[in-house]
């Protein structure tokens, strides 16, 4: 059935293609080498990606890409119940049938994305065969890569593998908007190095201890460094505790950046330093070096992708999905700041 498959489109190419994924950050962030992949099989093709606008700013202006169609959940939520939820999915639903898709490849896995590939009418629609919620019953063809044994550039590589692709170039490429970089060099001196320590994650479990991180920061200082703290709007306290525990001159730009600028200023520096989160794949997307510290959650799997050797690891024990672990003595015990800062200075000194 693939061998079929792929005959047929060597010999006629798709003229256009939709890749739903809507979310996550970092989910999104190792998504781009399937862009890219797709792109370097059909270069005359048009190929569109179905995300939310939240996160748009991550492939925006990407030179692989020709259009964003805008899933917005907050803009149909309840559409059971709320007329203008309604509204809001028949016209998304009808924005995705209209375009006409040969080619559909749903990298987010669940069911209303699947429902979305099948609304589209693209008779080919590649997804994942361990997709949850019944969704791969609504594919067309399958990738049989498991989420729990692959890096997730893999796993999503793997769609494109599907109809013939077997190039062995992983290329990442994430834009950079113009305005966001002018206005953070407008915060950030290029009068030495930077290095970005990102303290915060979704989860607290996945969170390596605050007095270690300011630790760091106060090291990298030391050795010259110019230092940015960043984090999220809900990670202003934490950000603003590890700065003012390192007792040297930080640029603290939690909760004040878009992501845009965000993704802006992780452009900038030499070295990041953070737990596994998005922004850290935002790091080994943009080709920074980086040290990614990780509890719970297995690096094989969702770790960052090029950089597996600069991961280093702190016990936890719970669920790291539970948001209330607000003891980190234990990370600090099990990860020490001296193994931390070694890595990150043989690193620098490479």
């Amino acid at each position: 059935m693939l061998a079929s498959l792929q005959s047929a489109v060597r010999a006629s190419p798709p003229q256009r293609m939709l890749i739903i994924k809507p979310s996550a950050l970092g989910d999104v962030a190792t998504t781009l080498p399937l862009l890219c992949d797709l792109r370097r099989l059909f270069p005359h093709s048009r190929i569109d990606w179905l995300i939310d606008p939240a996160l748009a700013d991550l492939v925006r202006g990407h030179d692989a890409l020709n259009e964003l169609i805008y899933f917005d959940r907050r803009k149909i939520a309840g559409w059971l119940t709320h007329g203008t939820s309604r509204s809001n999915l028949r016209a998304l639903m009808r924005t995705v049938k209209d375009n006409q898709y040969d080619m559909v490849f749903d990298a987010q896995g669940l069911l209303r994305s699947a429902l979305l590939a099948r609304v589209s009418g693209a008779a080919v629609r590649v997804g994942f065969a361990d997709a949850r919620e019944g969704a791969r019953f609504l594919y067309t063809h399958h990738s049989r890569i498991s989420r729990q044994r692959e890096l997730a550039v893999v796993r999503m590589r793997s769609l494109a593998m599907v109809i013939g692709s077997q190039s062995q170039c992983v290329e990442f490429r994430m834009p950079v908007q113009a305005a966001a970089l002018a206005k953070i060099k407008t915060i950030v001196p290029a009068d030495r190095p930077v290095a970005a320590v990102i303290p915060g994650a979704r989860w607290d479990a996945k969170r390596w201890s605050e007095q270690g991180y300011s630790r760091i920061v106060r090291h990298l200082a030391d050795f010259g460094m110019r230092v940015l703290v960043l984090g999220a709007p809900g990670e202003k306290d934490l950000c603003r505790q590890v700065v003012e525990q390192s007792d040297v001159e930080a640029i603290n730009l939690a909760g004040n950046t878009n992501l845009a600028e965000l993704i802006a200023a992780i452009s900038l520096c030499r070295i990041v330093i953070g737990n596994d989160s998005g922004p850290l794949h935002v790091a080994a997307a943009l080709g920074r070096l980086l040290v990614g510290l990780y509890g719970p959650t297995d690096p094989a799997s969702v770790g960052p992708y090029g950089q597996l050797e600069h991961v280093l690891h702190f016990k936890q024990s719970g669920d790291y999905r539970d948001s209330n672990m607000q003891d980190r003595s234990a990370t600090l015990q099990s990860l020490s700041v001296e193994t931390v800062w070694n890595k990150i200075q043989t690193l620098l000194t490479s």
